[in-house]
């Protein structure tokens, strides 16, 4: 299990279309100049050795890049074509498309020699009477804009991807009155979600019974890694290491992507330890972990740690922070040791209504965060999408708190009733870095409905 999540290099494939009639040698051009671009970016790249001039040779490679395992195929107007072009690539392939159209060359007065807008105002208008998902850009191979769209395009197709199937071990049944962390049958399939049950009782019975070479390096490695576990009782970080252990075990036994726990109150009252330690221990490691047994929020997680590559947070929008103009999302232990403000760094603690450890303790450090919620509403399925900045404040409340300054212009107090008269789920994940556009593109992709925040 790798420790904190990897960016993604998406797989790419570029189709690039020619015809005849038009400047095929400046077209061959551009389509070299295009090839270096891409290939300089984060991604794998997988292109045509040279113009497709046929509808079939387009729904071809549309076929084989799919079958190469191509998460984004770009289709590039390198000159006009008609729309057979992009119908055969419809019929060849289910993938996400984006369309590529260059900016025209030559002097006034000149011939036209690619008419590539053309040619992708032509397939748009196809993909659109189809149905089918696709995005365009505008932009010579150099431009920057050009790189970013394709970057984050391919980030959003390659976390499509790694959703189908998706399946979230859930470690009990969530806390009584929490109906949202229990999505319906309907949401699931929607979300291309399936469950996996572990009962509180076979996970409690199975670390006590575990070997200690199977879980003392887990409890050396966090009393390197969190400050203030030699003021606690021994016993506490044991059963943070033992549990850690046999869920690991489970996620990588039952192929799950993400874990949901009831964390109270059998936690306290059954095995005598918290589970905010080794929920914030495999948020760290790469597996997004969710409190009271959140479903949607592990999977919100899952798609933001992915995106952005660093590990997620979820909390409780527990406050308002009226001098700072923020918002505070907390828990009451919970935080990848990751995330921790660098003035304190990850301290352990106990969790402050049951005075059981372990906990962590610290304020979020500072900087861009990217704010999400997959959630349940009258309609199906939708997506909030929203963004702020991590304030270098101090620790709110006992437990782990982010102080984040909305985006937008409305003060803080009239976005938290937007948010809660629009009825989203009282747990939001952030994560580091801006990765909206890239949601805001899963979204279309998946069939979410996206709202701004």
């Amino acid at each position: 299990m790798s420790d904190t999540a990897a960016p993604i290099r998406p797989r790419v494939a570029l189709a690039a279309f020619g015809r005849a009639t038009f400047d095929l040698g400046q077209a061959r051009a551009v389509l070299a100049r295009s090839r270096a671009a891409l290939q300089a970016l984060p991604l794998d790249l997988a292109a045509a050795s040279d113009l497709l001039t046929d509808p079939e040779a387009a729904r071809d490679f549309a076929r084989s890049a799919e079958q190469a395992g191509a998460e984004l195929l770009i289709c590039q107007f390198t000159t006009f074509v008609d729309a057979r072009f992009i119908a055969a690539v419809a019929e060849g392939t289910d993938l996400p498309l984006l369309l590529w159209s260059l900016r025209e060359p030559g002097a006034v007065g000149e011939r036209l020699g690619l008419n590539s807008l053309t040619g992708a105002n032509l397939a748009a208008r196809e993909l659109h009477g189809r149905r089918r998902f696709f995005r365009f850009a505008l932009g010579d191979p150099e431009e920057e804009g050009i790189g970013l769209r394709v970057a984050a395009l391919g980030r959003a197709a390659s976390v499509r991807r790694h959703l189908d199937g998706f399946r979230v071990l859930v470690l009990g049944r969530a806390p009584d009155g929490f109906f949202f962390s229990d999505p319906s049958p309907e949401s699931l399939r929607a979300a291309r979600t399936s469950l996996v049950h572990l009962g509180l009782d076979r996970l409690f019975a199975e670390a006590g019974s575990l070997p200690e070479e199977a879980w003392a390096p887990i409890a050396a490695d966090a009393r390197r890694s969190v400050s203030g576990l030699d003021r606690l009782p021994a016993e506490q970080v044991e059963k943070f290491a033992r549990l850690q252990a046999v869920v690991e075990r489970e996620v990588a036994a039952r192929g799950a992507s993400a874990v949901a726990v009831r964390c109270w109150p059998e936690f306290f009252t059954d095995f005598g330890a918290a589970a905010c330690s080794f929920v914030s221990a495999l948020c760290e490691r790469g597996v997004a972990a969710s409190c009271e047994a959140d479903v949607l929020g592990a999977l919100t997680m899952t798609v933001l740690s992915r995106l952005a590559g660093g590990a997620p947070y979820l909390g409780d929008l527990a406050a308002v922070d009226a001098e700072r103009g923020a918002a505070v999302f907390w828990h009451c232990g919970a935080g990848a040791f990751s995330l921790a403000s660098s003035r304190t760094g990850p301290v352990a603690g106990v969790q402050p209504n049951r005075k059981i450890g372990f906990t962590l303790e610290f304020a979020l450090k500072p900087g861009r965060v990217t704010i999400a919620r997959i959630g349940e509403t009258t309609g199906g399925l939708r997506l909030l999408v929203g963004g702020g900045e991590a304030l270098d404040a101090p620790q709110r409340f006992l437990g782990t708190a982010a102080t984040v300054r909305l985006d937008g212009v409305a003060p803080v107090e009239e976005q938290v009733r937007r948010l809660l008269e629009a009825g989203w789920e009282p747990h939001y994940a952030l994560v580091y870095g801006d990765v909206r556009q890239e949601l805001r593109d899963l979204g279309a992709m998946t069939g979410l409905a996206v709202e701004e925040m």
